[in-house]
This record gives C-alpha cells, structure tokens and sequence, in this order.
C-alpha cells in the first residue's frame, strides 16, 4: 500500500529556524467525536474502532490529525490512544465577542481552552493552535487580536504554531500581519474555489503560509449519487451531474476527480479528509497515486463552477 509520506514542512515561527513534517494526508478526527457529515451512514465509531483507525492511520503515513473541542469526544478519543504522541495534532480554540474588543479576556479565554485541550490530548503543547472563527463574528476585529493572542499563547509554552480556521476565504484578506499566523485552513473542493479568486492563494503562498484544506468532499456531497440526494439537496443535482461530466471526461470517479482536484492546488499543504472505517483511509491514501489533472481539465472545472450559488457551498444553508 503507498503510503503518505510527509512531504511538507510547516514553519513554526516567523523566523522559519523550526519546522515540523507534515503528511500530505491529515485525519479529520470530527468523525469520531460525534455522527457528521451527510454521507455518514455508520455514525460514530466506538472507542476500539477510533483507536484502529488512529492506528491504521499511522501505519499508512499519516502523522498529522485535525480536531476541536467542539468535535464532541473526538479531543477525548485522541487523548486515550497510546501512540497519540506519535501525530502532529491541530487543535482550536473559540474567542467571544466580547474577547475580540478586549486582550486581557482573549488570552484568558484561550488559554484556558488550550490548557484544557493540553490535558484531554495528554500532551505539554498543542503543535498546531487555530482560532476556531464564528461565523458571524467581526473579522476586522478578529484579525487584529489574533497575532497578540498567538504570540502569548507561544510564549507561555501552549502551542508550537498558531493559525485560524475560517468559514470562508474571503475572511483571509482582512490579515495584514501574517508573522504570527502560520497556518489556516479553509474550505476548498471542486465547486469551492474561492480561495484562488482576489489573489487569497498568492498571498498564503509569498507569506509561506501554511494551508490546510478542509471539505474537500464537501460533506460528502460531492460522492452522493444523484438518486440519493436528501429532498432539502435536490437543488444541487445539476451541479453534481456537471462534475460527474467532467470526472468522466478525465477518467475519474466524481471522488477521484475531487481528491485530486485540491491535492494538485498549488499551495496546499495537506487535505483534512475524516472517515468513519479503515477502507476509507485506504481509499483515501490510495487516491494519491492518481495521476496530475491537465490543466486543460482544471481550468475547466475552475470555468465552470466559478460562480457557484453561496448555498450550495455552504452545509451550514442546506437545512434553510
């Protein structure tokens, strides 16, 4: 079985003297915290078949993990698996609103919450720290309190690295100071292509930005046959049709193509896939030895689903 072996490092600090590998692979962890996504029919693994997972995952080169507090178990889980220690672990923090207007209260909220997680991971040190963004919350105001609490949180020894994980590329522009923001991640898929436009990738990519890319199944949307679709998704068929079109076209499932849409993307540094069974992992580990997409192929998908409608991108509208 190929496996993921980590082929990019991620820079810890601005003066790039400390770096850790990364897998191009990393474990969504949400899965096994609580039932997710709309393509999920096996809900939430028990605390054995987590730990096979996790364990499975490390033997096929993945060495990287992304989790939350708010995934539910899933901080919990991680923490409870004996070779835990062997991973890179990306965890987040949440600020109020409150917190956004006032340093002292956005350092006391997230450490606390770092510390917690520290001890749920059994771990001195999260590697990599993101701001867990709400979705409402004022980015203006977000991008100017980040750097500090970063910097305080590196300084007390909490994380290695620290970032922020947005709803929406667009949210990336309001940064100016990037010194203390290595990481991001961000929404990316085939119909998700919002982090190329207004030159968002660019800057990630001269500022050595590390990004991680999330949703690159879309949920699952992107997998489901048509003839599955939930009635409150019916509205997506056109779309989905569309990509199957041009999968075809590059002789490729829909899941293929999608997989090897965001791993050929200049600029990212892993894709954040979860799964709920160890078939999915080797799945997931096989799909990079697909072969590059021709440009012609990628600027087609890039054309055609350019300008995509905000509902159909956005899981958090499918239940409106």
């Amino acid at each position: 079985m190929a496996s993921p072996a980590p082929e990019h490092f991620l820079k810890l600090n601005s003066n790039m003297k400390t770096e850790i590998e990364i897998s191009k692979l990393t474990l969504g962890t949400v899965q096994l915290g609580l039932p997710y996504g709309i393509a999920n029919k096996g809900g939430q693994p028990d605390l054995q078949s987590s730990h096979q997972l996790l364990q499975f995952a490390l033997k096929s080169g993945i060495n990287t993990l992304d989790t939350a507090r708010d995934y539910g178990e899933a901080e919990d889980v991680i923490g409870s698996f004996p070779d835990a220690a062997k991973f890179n672990i990306v965890s987040k923090f949440k600020l109020s609103d409150a917190a956004l207007q006032n340093k002292a209260l956005a350092i006391q909220e997230a450490t606390a919450s770092v510390e917690k997680s520290c001890k749920t991971l059994k771990i001195d040190k999260v590697p990599v720290c993101l701001l867990h963004k709400n979705m409402q919350q004022d980015m203006e105001a977000t991008a100017r309190m980040l750097p500090q609490v970063l910097d305080e949180l590196e300084k007390e020894g909490l994380i290695a690295t620290g970032g922020i994980s947005v709803y929406t590329p667009q949210e990336l522009q309001f940064i100016r100071n990037w010194d203390s923001i290595r990481a991001v991640q961000v929404p990316v898929n085939v119909f998700d292509t919002r982090v190329l436009q207004n030159n968002i990738m660019q800057t990630l990519i001269d500022n050595n930005v590390n990004v991680f890319a999330r949703s690159v199944y879309l949920q699952g949307l992107v997998v489901m046959a048509e003839d599955n679709l939930p009635s409150n998704l019916s509205f997506t068929r056109p779309f989905l049709s569309g990509l199957r079109e041009i999968a075809a076209e590059a002789g490729l499932s829909a899941k293929e193509f999608a997989f090897a849409f965001v791993r050929d993307m200049p600029g990212i540094t892993s894709l954040v896939v979860g799964v709920e069974t160890i078939s999915q992992i080797q799945e997931n580990v096989s799909l990079l030895q697909l072969p590059t997409l021709s440009s012609d192929i990628y600027l087609k998908v890039r054309e055609q689903f350019l300008d995509m409608p905000v509902k159909v991108i956005t899981p958090a509208l499918w239940n409106n």
